[in-house]
């Protein structure tokens, strides 16, 4: 949660806390930063209670916000968490092509002017893949132990003739470090960088040499994989 901000955390919990009259806490399968998105976000908690798994959700809804809303419940066995349990997350990011940065996009991807050279960013992409070490990628603010993770793929995508998509799934993500992919990307489809810049900043761990932080708007959190 984040102090004196709206978070969904917070939006849950409370909404929690009223349909039931008790006072939970709650595990989000990812922590987020303001403005990102999720099309799936599973969340757990603990409680003593006889109410049906459907008033967990059209019951919760009648106390948050419209853009925010519980879509199903489970029962899941006591040891289950949100995020200890979970074994693979897929991020999305958005990029909206263009010389016009489309209002109804404005909130929803990163307006990029383009053209992106694609193959170009496919080459990129596909260095990331496999095991290595982050460090190039990862926030200042990073607080995690090792910067050494394992991306399963990054897929690059046109949607249409307006829109580009970087899919990454991983078991484990650093602080910012999709949106660290998604510009780092950006500046290879833009030329500014060949493909094989990917494998100098793996190698060198230097965050000062890698891309800009995508905006937090084009990141959606789309899937949380459990056994």
């Amino acid at each position: 949660m984040q102090a004196d901000q709206r978070t969904v955390q917070g939006d849950l919990t409370e909404a929690l806390s009223k349909l039931t009259g008790q006072s939970l806490t709650l595990h989000a399968s990812s922590r987020t930063d303001a403005g990102v998105h999720a099309l799936a976000m599973p969340v757990s908690f603990r409680i003593d209670s006889n109410l049906p798994l459907k008033a967990f959700v059209m019951g919760t809804n009648r106390f948050l916000n419209k853009d925010v809303q519980v879509m199903s419940a489970v029962e899941m066995p006591l040891d289950f968490h949100a995020r200890f349990t979970a074994r693979e997350k897929t991020y999305e990011y958005r990029i909206q092509l263009g010389p016009v940065a489309m209002p109804l996009e404005r909130r929803f991807a990163w307006h990029v002017v383009g053209p992106l050279d694609l193959e170009a960013m496919t080459d990129a992409a596909t260095r990331m893949v496999g095991l290595h070490d982050f460090s190039a990628f990862r926030s200042a603010q990073c607080d995690a132990l090792s910067p050494v993770r394992t991306l399963k793929r990054v897929d690059v995508q046109a949607k249409g003739a307006d829109l580009v998509t970087i899919e990454v799934e991983s078991g484990g993500f650093l602080r910012n470090m999709v949106r660290i992919i998604a510009g780092t990307l950006v500046a290879v489809g833009q030329r500014k960088r060949p493909p094989a810049w990917i494998d100098e900043l793996l190698e060198s761990g230097d965050r000062t040499k890698g891309g800009q932080t995508a905006p937090p708007q084009g990141l959606f959190l789309k899937s949380v994989r459990y056994p």
